[in-house]
């Protein structure tokens, strides 16, 4: 992938943030184990709090700020409706897309801490890719 500024890198991360913040809580609302939907709202918290770590990093860079959010996280939360609709509501299919976009959130930390970081930003960043992992691999374990 060709070279992010550090600004544009640090943009991208928190919309990448706050889209799966959207998508966790949009998760949370279709899934009815209570122990699901508990673990989806808590990761659609700590995507809100890690995109609120960032934002002054990205802020102190210049440049235009970052959305909240994408279209294509729009169109993934209006596809998770589909199969949702498609499997029944199945908290299974519900959690299994969950994870697919979160997949987008591991490659996103990934480039980044391959990528030439702020130093004042990079053990931020290195820090929440590590608890990013942790959560994609409990959303994995769910959804086996």
């Amino acid at each position: 992938m060709a070279e992010r500024s550090e600004h544009v890198l640090l943009n991208h991360l928190v919309e990448t943030c706050r889209d799966g913040e959207h998508g966790f809580r949009h998760a949370a609302a279709q899934v009815k184990d209570p122990g699901v939907k508990a673990l989806l709202l808590e990761l659609a918290e700590q995507r809100a709090r890690f995109a609120s770590e960032l934002l002054p990093h990205a802020q102190r860079l210049g440049g235009d700020a970052p959305q909240d959010g994408t279209r294509a996280a729009a169109l993934h939360r209006s596809w998770m409706n589909l199969k949702g609709m498609l499997s029944g509501h199945s908290d299974a299919a519900i959690v299994t897309e969950a994870e697919r976009g979160d997949s987008y959130t591991v490659s996103a930390y990934q480039e980044a801490v391959a990528s030439m970081l702020p130093p004042e930003s990079r053990d931020l960043i290195e820090g929440q890719f590590a608890a990013v992992r942790q959560a994609f691999d409990k959303l994995r374990a769910v959804a086996t």
